[in-house]
């Protein structure tokens, strides 16, 4: 990817392709322009697709939080036959704003290998909103341009690290959306408009409800425009009342769907309002497992905006939309509507609209110096994120070793200990915000057939339900692990209760504890028998023989990296 601008000279907004009445396409020079910079936009669009992608090459379970607990439901979903998960999940399909990967992956992972499909829709949740982003770029600046194409130094960011799936790809679909909404309005067809706005809102709503706000806000901010233009028009208040009620046409499907799935039930659900914490949460867009590497990616993306502020040619409503994204982005709290982060997440949309709507003109030379530099810089941050997932192998491969022990048909409890020290972390945390391996007991369900008590299985939120004879064992709709210091005392504190409610008498309905990064000063538990013991996985049966484990076997060697700390203990 060289040049990421337009020439100056050459209109960004431009969408109309001038007739050559004297000359033939052959000897035109706009038209040979024009096919140079398709070419142009295609090799680099190529080599930006490769790029991405490497990492997804490197390792079978991506270090992405959420990831692992979607890939089992996935499972669970697409092998709803399975003789031992049966007797745990049963699929609970209904209309639902979290279908979009559902769909997708229960039809994927019936004839590919788990980790192959889901690695392609892991890969699927990153190049959604990037492609999104080309499609409404072209469609409010009439022409293609390799600008959108630089939103690849953002395709990894804090709402994919976080393994927010379907919301990825909802944006994906909200900007598609939008895209043949402002395309079919330029031909001013309203009935094609809201038809089509009408299929793009349910479509976003069931990826994602904030896929469907995306795609309201974008929409709405386009037409709003139109109606500023028009503002000392004598046709003004007639063209309001037609804008009003096509976009409630448009709209009135997917809240058709919302009134009849059970998430209307609850209300808003309000959390609370982190406001200390909004200056790091609109790092968003630029926010990697490196928070160094986060803010040099900030400063230049906006360092970039900022010197070339006058030479932008900005997409009509994308002001309004920003502006709206950047209010609710203040005023959002933590959780709503049973979703999380949300204020990350309008972050999120924000950033894409820095590359969606924007068009910056400048010299040719300028031009190429800022697309060397936005790059490498993407080069860079790709590379961290590879060699991240590289040294996760070791984490997976530790893992695997010690759920070997694990029967299918246990249950397992997974815990965290979590006080390892910052310079063993090294892309296993996101910044500011949690660790990224949390869900990777999932492999229990994935691979050993087990029991987990945090699967998302929520009916509200999940097409997918704990079958009668577990759903004591689960944990609701909090999916974290317990903390180790939980597993201490003969009763766990009655705070933790109100999170993992499983605990209560967890040592007479489970068969095996996970510890995940145990603490470095770690102390026993009565009635926990060692089975494998690792640096950074451990695993204990409870009472006689727990986790599968027979009277014959043995404790499993700790890997050699642990041999000094096993020793010591």
């Amino acid at each position: 990817m060289f040049l990421l601008f337009s020439s100056p000279g050459v209109p960004a907004a431009a969408g109309a392709v001038t007739r050559p009445d004297a000359m033939s396409a052959s000897t035109n020079p706009a038209t040979s322009a024009s096919r140079g910079m398709i070419r142009l936009w295609a090799l680099s669009a190529l080599a930006l697709a490769v790029v991405l992608a490497v990492p997804f090459l490197l390792v079978d379970v991506p270090p992405v939080l959420d990831y692992p607990n979607h890939l089992a439901r996935l499972f669970v979903l697409a092998h709803p036959d399975d003789p031992v998960l049966s007797q745990m999940y049963a699929p609970n399909w209904r209309i639902l704003p979290n279908l979009g990967m559902d769909v997708i992956g229960v039809a994927l992972l019936r004839f590919t290998d788990v980790h192959v499909g889901g690695r392609l829709l892991l890969a699927l949740s990153l190049f959604a909103p990037l492609a999104g982003v080309v499609a409404y770029h072209r469609a409010a600046f009439g022409r293609v341009s390799l600008w959108p194409l630089a939103a690849g130094i953002i395709g990894y960011n804090g709402a994919f690290l976080l393994g927010f799936m379907n919301f990825q790809l909802s944006l994906g679909f909200a900007l598609g959306g939008a895209a043949g909404w402002v395309t079919l309005r330029r031909q001013d067809g309203w009935l094609l408009s809201i038809g089509w706005g009408a299929l793009a809102a349910a479509v976003c709503f069931l990826c994602h409800i904030f896929g469907l706000v995306f795609f309201a806000i974008l929409v709405g901010a386009s037409e709003a425009d139109r109606l500023w233009r028009l503002r000392r028009s004598p046709r003004l208040a007639r063209e309001l009342a037609i804008v009003a009620c096509a976009l409630g046409i448009t709209l009135s499907p997917a809240m058709l769907l919302y009134g009849l799935c059970p998430l209307g039930d609850g209300g808003l659900q309000l959390g609370a309002w982190v406001g200390p914490h909004k200056p790091w949460r609109i790092m968003t867009p630029f926010l990697t497992t490196s928070a160094n590497l986060t803010v040099v990616t900030a400063i230049a993306v906006v360092s970039l905006l900022v010197l070339v502020r006058r030479q932008f040619v900005v997409a009509p409503g994308i002001p309004l939309a920003l502006a709206v994204l950047f209010v609710a982005f203040v005023a959002a709290p933590w959780k709503a509507l049973g979703g999380t982060f949300i204020d990350m997440r309008l972050a999120a949309m924000g950033g894409l609209l820095l590359f969606a709507g924007l068009q910056p003109v400048m010299s040719d030379r300028t031009a190429v110096l800022a697309g060397i530099f936005l790059a490498a810089l993407m080069l860079v941050r790709v590379a961290d994120i590879a060699s991240a997932w590289i040294d996760h192998r070791s984490d997976l491969a530790e893992l695997r070793a010690a759920i070997a022990h694990v029967q299918p048909g246990a249950r397992v409890i997974a815990a965290r200990g979590g006080e390892s020290p910052a310079s063993s972390r090294r892309g296993r945390t996101l910044p500011g915000f949690r660790d990224v391996d949390s869900h990777l007991a999932a492999l229990l369900v994935l691979e050993r057939r087990a029991f987990w008590p945090l699967m998302f299985a929520h009916p509200s939120q999940q097409p997918v339900v704990v079958r009668p004879a577990f759903l004591g064992l689960a944990a609701g709709s909090w999916a974290e692990p317990a903390a180790w210091r939980w597993l201490q005392p003969d009763t766990p504190p009655a705070d933790a209760l109100l999170f993992a409610r499983y605990l209560a008498n967890w040592q007479l309905n489970f068969d095996a504890v996970l510890l995940i990064d145990p603490p470095a000063t770690e102390q026993p538990v009565a009635g926990l028998t060692p089975l494998y013991l690792g640096s950074y996985v451990q695993l204990f049966g409870i009472g006689q023989g727990g986790g599968g484990r027979t009277a014959e076997q043995e404790p499993a060697p700790a890997p050699k990296a642990a041999d000094a700390r096993v020793a010591a203990q």
